[in-house]
């Protein structure tokens, strides 16, 4: 349950040298490294596999926080709850114990009574009408008295409810400390995993191949869905009017431009398709429209997290990938520099910054022959 695409089997992580070549031991204990591969050995076959695993462990370890969060409210109005119980409670109590020492006094003043010798009490009347005040004193002393009992009766009742609402508080409370645990150390294994896979890309032949073709893969799918998008036939002003003289999307570094590259450790060669802008400084940073145009496409696509696909006509477009704080909306007609984002680090590989795309009629071109 706790993740869809948890496998038993690992033939990948055999064929990856995930064991070194060393014969199988039934009484040794896995690495960690044996153990994430076989979680994940067997989808990481399949195209996509690697990608959207990733997707997988990010969009779920979201969802945990955002539990953790719920959680974290929960907990808050719980520990409220159990303060305002042992306070009702404690305040009951005091009023038990006041009605108690009160009942003691009564009861001594009734039993020195109950003490007298009948006929010097009937004696000490001086009349008739002042014995009959007297018996009449007495009945409504002791209706009061039995009126004093019954509402001790009473709080004593309403103590003890009190009482069980505070251990019930106490037991949610508890309850939500244990789920708040869980829920915090499953984010904090799928984040380890994360992490684990990254790291497989940079230091395991096999996973950084699988991930180039995982790559291109995920370029073909953005082609298609381009390409499948309705056409916006707004013809005030063309995109390719406006080359050498955009502003860049945002205000930071490009970290690595368009064309091929060649991975320092395994020597194979890549085209990237945009710039990789490097975000600097905290969150916040915001990510703006190139050029006027219709929101095309907004949401999740694999290989590139949250993205913004902005439609400027003809078959130009411009691509944000790997944002967060989307400020736009699908079939929203936006002005140049409008902001449509923030910098993030949705489905990347790399931490936090942004991919940004010029393509026509689906094909990708040097965003940075655009710029001034």
């Amino acid at each position: 349950m706790r993740r869809a695409l948890l496998v038993a089997t690992c033939a990948w992580c055999l064929a990856s040298g995930g064991v070194a070549g060393a014969a199988p031991d039934a009484k040794a204990e896995p690495t960690e490294r044996e153990q994430l591969l076989q979680r994940y050995g067997a989808v990481l076959e399949k195209q996509l596999g690697l990608l959207q695993t990733l997707d997988h462990i990010e969009q779920h370890a979201d969802e945990l926080d955002a539990q953790i969060v719920k959680l974290s409210s929960d907990r808050a109005r719980a520990t409220d709850a159990l303060r305002d119980a042992e306070t009702q409670r404690a305040n009951a109590q005091a009023q038990l114990e006041a009605m108690r020492l009160a009942a003691q006094a009564r009861l001594r003043a009734v039993l020195h009574i109950a003490q007298l010798p009948t006929l010097r009490f009937a004696l000490s009347h001086s009349d008739f009408a002042d014995s009959v005040r007297k018996d009449r004193l007495l009945r409504r002393l002791l209706a009061q008295d039995k009126l004093r009992l019954q509402a001790y009766r009473s709080q004593l009742i309403a103590l003890e409810t009190l009482t069980q609402h505070r251990d019930q508080a106490l037991q949610d409370l508890e309850k939500l400390d244990l789920a708040l645990h869980r829920q915090k150390a499953d984010a904090e294994q799928e984040r380890r995993d994360k992490q684990a896979l990254l790291a497989e890309i940079d230091t395991d032949r096999h996973v950084h191949a699988r991930a180039v073709k995982d790559a291109d893969a995920a370029h073909r799918l953005l082609t298609e869905h381009i390409e499948a998008l309705q056409e916006w036939s707004e013809r005030k002003y063309t995109f390719s009017m406006i080359q050498g003289k955009l502003l860049p999307p945002v205000n930071a570094r490009v970290e690595v431009g368009f064309g091929e590259i060649k991975h320092p450790r395994f020597g194979t060669t890549t085209l990237h398709r945009g710039l990789d802008y490097r975000a600097g400084g905290g969150p916040n940073q915001p990510v703006r429209a190139v050029f006027w145009g219709k929101v095309a496409h907004v949401g999740w696509l694999t290989g590139y997290g949250d993205t913004v696909i902005l439609d400027h006509g003809r078959g130009w477009h411009t691509i944000y990938a790997h944002l967060e704080e989307i400020k736009v909306a699908p079939g929203e007609v936006i002005k140049s520099r409008q902001r449509v984002a923030d910098i993030g680090q949705t489905g990347s590989l790399k931490g936090r910054y942004l991919y940004f795309e010029i393509r026509h009629n689906g094909q990708p071109v040097d965003p940075a022959e655009w710029f001034r």
